[in-house]
């Protein structure tokens, strides 16, 4: 299988605050050698007008974030602007702060399972993006294992983010093979130690076990690996550029 390498656009976000300046952004990610992003982290701009700059340089948007107040107050505008986008993957990046608790995760899973299902209905998937703090035990059980055990496998996705999977104390590639079937995209980010500081960095520039992650990837049916880099002390246009060139020494298209 292709594997194909992406990015997760709130990468660059300091960049893309303007419809004018999502257009330079999207010209110079394209020119990188990128084909597919995840919509996220931009500046307002309406559907139509995202999906035609997008198309106008040979990008694909595969995923995006999506926040949640528009998932429980407006799903059927939600609906609307994928299917504009031609995107069938529905992303929330994170989960608010308030059910970050043992009954949270319980309340947050059946809220966005029926949320999922009718996603579903629409030709669409959820996928839930992951941050560090999941990987706290409730009576011996993961946060995430009190969403991934409460959904449907169907509608309910996973982006799985490799840095804070790490960050959580717990394996990328265990996880990946665990939730295998349930990552059509993943996002890889990179951790290294700069004077005793965990930061991010470039993809196979740190310290996580990249072969290990790929093949439990290409196991687990992933489709898009999308790259992203929060912050760090390199320019983010030249932080995607590494991460591509060192991607593309590993095979990606």
């Amino acid at each position: 299988m292709t594997k194909i390498a992406g990015v997760q656009l709130y990468t660059i976000r300091e960049y893309a605050k303007t419809p004018e300046a999502i257009d330079e952004s999207l010209r110079k990610i394209r020119e990188i050698g990128y084909t597919t992003v995840q919509a996220s982290g931009l500046g307002p701009i309406p559907a139509d007008e995202l999906a035609a700059m997008a198309r106008s340089h040979g990008l694909n948007i595969v995923l995006t974030h999506t926040p949640y107040a528009r998932f429980t107050e407006d799903l059927d505008g939600v609906i609307k602007d994928h299917h504009t986008l031609g995107c069938r993957l529905a992303g929330l990046g994170g989960l608010p702060s308030s059910y970050r608790n043992a009954e949270g995760y319980y309340a947050f899973a059946k809220q966005f399972a029926e949320i999922a299902d009718e996603l579903g209905k629409n030709g669409l998937k959820f996928s839930y993006h992951n941050h560090h703090f999941e990987f706290q035990k409730y009576d011996g059980k993961l946060g995430l294992d009190i969403i991934a055990e409460a959904t449907n496998p169907d509608t309910f996705l996973f982006t799985l983010d490799t840095y804070w999977v790490q960050a959580g104390g717990a394996d990328p590639a265990a996880w990946i093979r665990k939730l295998a079937g349930r990552i059509e995209a993943i996002h890889l980010k990179d951790m290294t130690i700069i004077d005793e500081k965990q930061i991010m960095t470039e993809i196979m520039e740190g310290n996580l076990d990249w072969p290990a992650i790929f093949r439990a990837c290409e196991e687990a049916g992933v489709q898009w690996y999308l790259v992203e880099r929060d912050a760090g002390p390199t320019d983010a246009f030249d932080s995607l550029r590494i991460s591509f060139e060192n991607l593309k020494k590993a095979g990606f298209a």
